[in-house]
């Protein structure tokens, strides 16, 4: 285990990096179970982790040294607990701008919280939030971005930024880590203002198939419908069957 302080951050001021974790968010979770305390900010870096968790109870596959696997503890009691979906949507931005830094092709946010370089995953967001009263508590946001991994299952629309690279560069974790916070940190005192809308609006610009007609499973069928945008309480508003509808996760899914 590492422990490196930088100065002027939140996001990323702290970072421990870990061999090998079974899960970075759990990590913090026991940490916070057993009042260990910790900075806000503090990121757990982890070279390997072997019970990784996605949305929909999924499980987050990677190769051991080669990804950004890392989570984040912030405590964003300025925030409502109807406002949960402002701090997904600050993160994925400050995901989506590193991104863009990175490439020339097309990086697009995923509802609710993925992020897709033209129509394959490279990254994947969990956060999972603490309530106390009627504020959240605590937070930790979990990400997990290929990097340096290029074999993936089969038929899988994934990739990452050695895949895309033409120069086949071997990327440092590290240093893309420290950058990515960043960016993650800049959107975090932008939601700490209170720039929940005009977060929310940047967050529909690069929604990943907004205004596309396109296959989804809604109501055990495969149905046509055309995503309109995420409304600010997470609910993504979209047209089938001529009616517009506003849904949450379980509700409905892509067709890929």
């Amino acid at each position: 285990m590492q422990n490196n302080t930088f100065s002027g951050l939140i996001i990323g001021q702290n970072i421990i990096t870990i061999d090998r974790v079974a899960s970075t968010n759990d990590y913090f979770k026991e940490n916070l179970s057993n009042f260990k305390p910790q900075d806000e900010g503090t990121a757990i870096l982890a070279v390997e982790q072997f019970a990784g968790k996605g949305q929909r109870g999924n499980i987050w596959l990677s190769e051991p040294g080669k990804n950004i696997i890392t989570s984040i503890l912030l405590y964003p009691r300025f925030l409502k607990i109807q406002q949960q979906f402002a701090l997904s949507c600050a993160i994925s931005l400050g995901l989506l701008k590193w991104l863009k830094t990175k490439t020339e092709k097309k990086v697009q946010i995923k509802w609710p919280n993925d992020i897709y370089i033209d129509n394959e995953k490279i990254a994947g967001i969990l956060i999972e939030n603490s309530i106390k009263g009627n504020n959240l508590s605590n937070s930790i946001v979990g990400i997990g971005i290929n990097i340096n991994q290029t074999r993936f299952v089969k038929g899988s629309a994934i990739t990452s930024l050695k895949s895309i690279d033409k120069s086949n560069t071997t990327f440092d974790i590290l240093t893309l880590a420290k950058e990515l916070y960043a960016f993650l940190d800049n959107e975090y005192k932008q939601l700490n203002l209170a720039r929940h809308a005009d977060q929310l609006i940047e967050f529909n610009q690069n929604l990943f198939r907004k205004n596309e007609i396109k296959k989804f499973i809604f109501e055990e069928k495969e149905v046509d419908g055309k995503i309109i945008q995420v409304l600010h309480n997470g609910l993504l508003q979209i047209q089938i069957h001529e009616e517009i509808r506003e849904l949450n996760l379980k509700e409905i899914r892509y067709v890929l």
